[in-house]
């Protein structure tokens, strides 16, 4: 029984024994866990800690190229490509695409740095997590050492994606003053032209357009701006390809920089685009006397402007040759050369600056040969978009006032128009109706030139050169009645004039083809009448 008793105790002293060394072992197992969970903790925490700091130093070695990842240029060269702002810009100027130019930081460029940070942050954690792979651990080996990786890569993650969202909220508020901005600078801009009623009409091509197109102010550099709008390219300024600042509107570039057409891509006269045009296209007969008239007319037009502390300022070298040549024609008491036939001649541009504002004249003189018929009249495309029409009307051609010159013996001695006068007012007309142009909106001026030489012909009846009224009658009554109920027809505005263009008359005699060219100014702008007591002499008649 004792020794039953004996082995009883001693196998609960065993169980006992065993039992506490296991307690012993758990707890020194627990103790080891928790000094490695300590461990853990603290080497995680470190981790975390040189991964924020990592996060927060990649972002400028990223921006600043000192990283292994570059960001993706968005470069004038992509921007073309179409791969930065799209295909093409919403513009008048879409089938030129995007201008060859650095577009705005925020967000093209924002955008693809941010990127590189998130792939210089990934490239970063793999890289370190890869190292750690390399050395072949054992499970001891990366217990150890996961911890710390692991905190590092969470610590670098929560840095940049806080960066990257920082950067996202800062880029939209940008991004929406941006947009803001643009808006206003583009309304001025458009608002201010619409105001002036400004275009650029090409004096080489006839083309009309509110949207000019500009070159570089670099002469080295081929680039031409045809979007100047503000938009993603600039606000207040941009920067071309070449790497010059330009200027980001219209109103501003057209004074710094050359206008180029759109349409034909030629140079066009300074400013153009910014001001208001006024085409003076004139219509008339070979040897109707086109160009005596404007000639005449536009010189005294000069001297009255600059009486009135104006300015009339030929805005290209075909103008500089018309004005120097119209002037030592009128000096002279001489005729000026015929205009030579061109299928599309070249507008004259003047600049008409007078009493605050600002006018660009075009003059617009073809050939009589352009007039014969529809198909040489169809090149002149600036007649289509003309508010005010001058047809020059010889009135010698008129077969009953041949037969007058005739009679007189003048035949030889006065040059005659050829052809019938109102041939070529159909070839312009005729055409401008088939091509369904509204003539209701137009003004029209029929001028008879060479009153000098009729008013000495006799048997042909009065006429009064200062009354609309008279000229027309006057032509009723000389075989022109059929002309003159045709363009009452046609137009719903006509005034009628009669002028002599040779030698030098006081520019306010009736006959002054100045009278001409002031009642078309007048038309487009009450304030730009160079003859006041005319336009006072005109008002009281319209109130009457």
């Amino acid at each position: 029984m004792e020794e039953l008793v004996g082995w009883v105790l001693a196998i609960v002293a065993g169980i006992a024994a065993v039992g506490f060394a296991l307690w012993v072992a758990v707890a020194a197992l627990v103790r080891i866990f928790a000094w490695v969970l300590v461990y853990w903790i603290a080497t995680l925490a470190v981790g975390i800690v040189i991964g924020i700091l990592t996060g927060i130093v990649l972002p400028p070695r990223v921006l600043r190229g000192k990283a292994s990842v570059k960001p993706e240029i968005a470069t004038p060269d992509a921007v073309v490509a179409g791969t930065v702002l799209g295909a093409a810009p919403k513009s008048p100027a879409k089938h030129f695409g995007w201008d060859r130019a650095w577009p705005l930081y925020n967000p093209h460029q924002a955008k693809r740095d941010a990127n590189a940070v998130l792939s210089e942050t990934k490239r970063t954690v793999k890289g370190t997590f890869g190292w750690l792979l390399k050395q072949n651990p054992t499970v001891v080996w990366v217990a150890v050492l996961m911890p710390p990786f692991v905190g590092f890569a969470v610590g670098a993650w929560i840095s940049t994606l806080m960066w990257y969202l920082v950067m996202g909220v800062l880029g939209a508020i940008v991004y929406i003053f941006q947009h803001i901005s643009v808006l206003a600078h583009r309304s001025y801009d458009r608002l201010t032209r619409r105001r002036r009623k400004a275009a650029l009409r090409c004096a080489k091509c006839y083309r009309v357009t509110t949207a000019p197109s500009y070159r570089c102010a670099n002469t080295l550099c081929p680039t031409i701006h045809h979007d100047m709008r503000p938009g993603p390219l600039g606000i207040i300024r941009r920067l071309c390809g070449c790497g010059t600042s330009i200027p980001a509107t219209v109103g501003a570039a057209a004074k710094l920089l050359v206008t180029v057409c759109p349409f034909c891509l030629q140079d066009a006269p300074k400013g153009s685009g910014t001001r208001r045009v006024l085409p003076i296209p004139v219509i008339g007969a070979v040897g109707a006397g086109k160009t005596q008239f404007l000639s005449s007319g536009v010189v005294e037009l000069q001297n009255r402007v600059e009486t009135l502390s104006g300015s009339l300022t030929p805005m290209s070298p075909v103008a500089e040759s018309f004005l120097r040549a119209a002037s030592a024609a009128v000096a002279s008491g001489k005729a000026v050369a015929k205009t030579a036939w061109e299928d599309r001649p070249e507008g004259v541009p003047l600049t008409l600056s007078l009493k605050g504002r600002e006018l660009e004249l075009q003059l617009m003189d073809a050939a009589g040969e352009n007039f014969v018929d529809w198909e040489r009249s169809q090149g002149l495309g600036y007649i289509d978009t003309a508010d005010v029409l001058l047809f020059i009307l010889d009135p010698l051609a008129l077969p009953k006032v041949t037969e007058q010159v005739r009679v007189a013996g003048k035949v030889a001695d006065v040059p005659i128009a050829q052809g019938d006068p109102e041939d070529s007012y159909a070839s312009v007309v005729d055409r401008l109706r088939a091509e369904d142009v509204r003539l209701g909106t137009k003004s029209l001026a029929i001028i008879l030139t060479k009153i000098d030489v009729l008013q000495s012909l006799s048997g042909l009846g009065p006429i009064d050169p200062a009354d609309s009224t008279s000229v027309k009658a006057w032509l009723r009554g000389n075989g022109a009645d059929g002309f003159v109920r045709r363009v009452d027809q046609d137009f719903k505005r006509v005034e009628y004039f009669a002028v002599d263009s040779y030698g030098t008359r006081n520019g306010v005699d009736v006959l002054h083809p100045v009278r001409v060219l002031d009642w078309v100014l007048r038309t487009t702008d009450p304030q730009l009448s160079v003859m006041p007591q005319l336009a006072a002499v005109a008002a009281e008649e319209s109130a009457v």
